[in-house]
């Protein structure tokens, strides 16, 4: 049977949302550092996340039901990751550094100021995979918000044959969240002093996703 294509999204997200509790529920979840969930859920805030978009899956369950909000590109498979952002309970700006960016990273302002936390893929929606853009940079600067790198690893999962890899987290295992040392960016930056911010927040999401990585080759006790 064949569904129209206005319904796609909705039962692919329909899927995909059951799996996620499927994995969170059957996951142990750790932090490392600070345990941003509770901030979150002491409405703390609001922050700029940052995470590879190989790691787009974790945070998703990571973040649920919380003040946060993503920008997801206005292309079809982008439809299909908001409508399960929204089965998670996250607020969605649509655009992307290649459509209608201006337009996401506007959205993304506006709920800032409400205190609603932006979580941003640097490297999305087409890469190069693991090297940040310059986007997330700026809405720093314009925000006066700094940039939290977040990493994820998990003991289970498999990788997609995508550009990025995607890390698919299974049931049964134990995902580690790894907050990095916050980046902020002065109002009156230069572009210069933008490149660097740019590239630190790169260097420092790499150094973090080792620590978090890590986590598959310890021994694991349920």
């Amino acid at each position: 049977m064949k569904f129209p294509r206005l319904y796609a999204p909705v039962t692919a997200s329909c899927l995909a949302y059951a799996y996620l509790q499927l994995v969170g529920r059957t996951n142990r979840v750790e932090f490392a550092g600070r345990n941003i969930y509770e901030e979150l859920r002491q409405g703390k805030g609001p922050y700029i996340f940052a995470f590879w978009h190989n790691r787009l899956l974790l945070p998703l369950y990571i973040f649920r039901g919380m003040n946060v909000a993503t920008m997801v590109s206005q292309s079809r498979d982008g439809e299909y990751i908001a409508q399960v952002m929204l089965r998670c309970g996250l607020k969605v700006s649509r655009g992307s550094a290649s459509r209608r960016g201006a337009e996401g990273l506007l959205g993304l302002m506006r709920l800032l100021r409400q205190g609603t936390s932006a979580a941003i893929t640097p490297d999305g929606p087409r890469g190069p995979c693991e090297i940040a853009q310059s986007g997330i940079i700026q809405l720093a600067k314009l925000s006066g918000i700094p940039i939290t790198p977040v990493s994820f690893g998990c003991t289970r999962y498999k990788r997609m044959k995508s550009w990025d890899r995607m890390v698919v987290p299974l049931p049964f295992g134990k995902i580690r969240c790894v907050l990095g040392k916050e980046i902020a960016v002065e109002r009156q930056a230069s572009k210069e002093e933008l490149e660097q911010k740019r590239a630190a927040l790169e260097e420092e999401m790499r150094r973090i996703t080792e620590i978090a990585e890590a986590v598959a080759c310890e021994p694991f006790h349920q």
